[in-house]
């Protein structure tokens, strides 16, 4: 047999069988392609579906810290607010306290001042008229003399040249509640002209009885 036509008959039965084994690997393979694609695109669909889930979880957990957050955040701020307003306001109060009290205070040291002051004019003004009435005693000693009832040394001293107007400078030395009494005898014994000493007894008791009953006197004629 001719060597090239067992060849030419060779390759015409190997090489159909050998192109006929390619074109199945080849159909084989592209199957598998096409079954990998379709499972691809079965698959990252429903992956790219749980990433997406997953990250509006995310999102959706972020934003609920955001806002829970800025909740926390203009809580804090309102708190913050409310405490400088109460401290505030406590700082007002105490400050008030304070100039009340120190008010209270400057009231009472003005008081004091002026009830010292009173009092030294109290007793300077005493003693300008314990001195005025000693000037008009030793003009007439009988004044003093504690044998003589008072409306007898009063008429006295009227009968030696005292005035009214001197013996009411004696007067205005004795004691406050006294006072009143022993001017109105020394109105009594000028205005009646009175110059017996004897009446004296009678002008000092009855004046004497109003100041002890601590009633007022009418005014008797003498």
């Amino acid at each position: 047999m001719n060597f090239s036509r067992i060849s030419a008959i060779v390759l015409t039965v190997v090489v159909p069988v050998m192109a006929h084994a390619q074109m199945n690997q080849l159909f084989g393979a592209l199957h598998s392609v096409q079954n990998a694609a379709s499972q691809a695109k079965q698959f990252l669909p429903q992956q790219s579906g749980q990433d997406s889930m997953q990250d509006d979880q995310r999102l959706a957990t972020r934003a609920q810290a955001d806002q829970a957050a800025r909740q926390h955040q203009a809580q804090q701020e309102e708190q913050d607010q409310q405490n400088a307003f109460h401290t505030a306001q406590a700082q007002r109060e105490q400050a008030g306290r304070q100039q009340a009290q120190q008010m209270v205070a400057d009231q009472d040291a003005k008081d004091i001042a002026k009830y010292k002051a009173s009092q030294q004019r109290g007793q300077q003004q005493a003693q300008q008229q314990i001195d005025a009435a000693r000037k008009v005693i030793d003009m007439c000693p009988d004044l003093k003399d504690s044998r003589l009832i008072s409306g007898e040394r009063m008429i006295r001293c009227r009968n030696k040249g005292l005035t009214e107007e001197q013996q009411m400078t004696v007067v205005a030395a004795m004691p406050v509640l006294a006072q009143a009494y022993a001017a109105s005898m020394v109105q009594d014994i000028y205005e009646d002209n009175i110059t017996d000493p004897r009446k004296g007894k009678a002008i000092a008791d009855y004046y004497n009885g109003c100041l002890q009953r601590g009633t007022p006197c009418a005014r008797p004629k003498w």
